[in-house]
């Protein structure tokens, strides 16, 4: 029971994990198009931090959901035809967090470019 319990809150925290990843690579790139020369440099260290923390977290987490998958979350009624819908899944999640890791990329150079990379880490 508490192997459950555990993978049940690795899921929940994976999950949040995701939201945050994909929250602060948004918030990233709004800055850079709406307040272009302008990010505050406290705001790129946050968000930079968030979302490579997340990233961690997602990968970390994820690895221990994968291994536990087939035991606590396959859905016997959905067969193999689970597979291919999380392959679908994963293809776009990864091109969403590749498209939100460009924008915190760019958010730290804009911020080097300035001089304030010294106080982002």
């Amino acid at each position: 029971m508490t192997e459950a319990v555990l993978v049940m809150l690795n899921n929940y925290f994976h999950d949040l994990a995701v939201a945050f990843l994909w929250a602060s690579s948004l918030m990233a790139h709004l800055v850079l198009r709406h307040w272009p020369g302008r990010p505050s440099e406290r705001l790129g260290r946050i968000l930079s931090r968030v979302a490579w923390g997340s990233l961690a977290w997602v990968l970390v987490g994820g690895a221990i959901r994968a291994w536990f998958y087939q035991e606590y979350e396959w859905l016997p009624k959905a067969g193999t035809a689970q597979i291919p819908a999380l392959a679908v899944k994963h293809v776009l999640l990864l091109a969403l967090t590749v498209w939100g890791l460009v924008g915190v990329v760019r958010l730290r150079r804009k911020l080097a470019d300035r001089g304030d990379l010294d106080h982002l880490d």
